[in-house]
């Protein structure tokens, strides 16, 4: 058996080694360039870097970007996902179990598989570079189903039947 301490030293040795880098990031992000390659800790600390990314990129789209995309994702699936969990937890229609079993496959399938197939269609639908292209494959969720599936179970019949005599 491997004592307390070896385990306690190969630990400390990993968590090193994985933060080394981000550390070794940070340090290089308030230094010059030319401190890139060999390291001076006394090196004079500079926001120049800071300030050149700024200017080259535009975070600000950047960030009305995301919002819209993520605005968009979140209502869709809150809508798509309530609407699919619901007919699946109260309604009994034919091929419902396939459908729900369906459902349960994808999760199964990794996201990075279907990349190019999503590609080619969104190509011939046209929505390549746009905010709704990126969307598009993620507006229902396998996962968002499932979950809302499963809570419309657990909720009793007669709880709902009586919010809809109470109006």
């Amino acid at each position: 058996m491997v004592s307390f301490g070896l385990e306690t030293i190969g630990a400390w040795v990993l968590a090193i080694l994985w933060i080394s880098p981000l550390l070794y990031a940070f340090w290089a992000a308030f230094h010059g360039s030319e401190y890139a390659i060999h390291f001076d800790l006394f090196a004079p600390l500079t926001l120049e870097n800071f300030k050149e990314a700024l200017s080259q990129a535009p975070f600000i789209r950047y960030g009305i970007n995301t919002f819209i995309l993520v605005t968009m994702l979140l209502l869709s699936q809150l809508f798509v996902c309530t609407l699919a969990a619901y007919a699946f937890a109260r309604f009994d229609f034919a091929g419902s179990r396939i459908a729900f079993a369906l459902v349960l496959v994808q999760l199964m399938i990794a996201p990075e598989i279907l990349i190019v197939e999503n590609y080619s269609t969104l190509a011939k639908l046209g929505f390549i570079d746009t905010i709704t292209g990126i969307g598009l494959p993620y507006m229902a969720s396998a996962f968002g189903i499932f979950l809302l599936r499963q809570a419309f179970k657990s909720t009793p019949k007669e709880l709902e039947d009586a919010a809809r005599l109470e109006g």
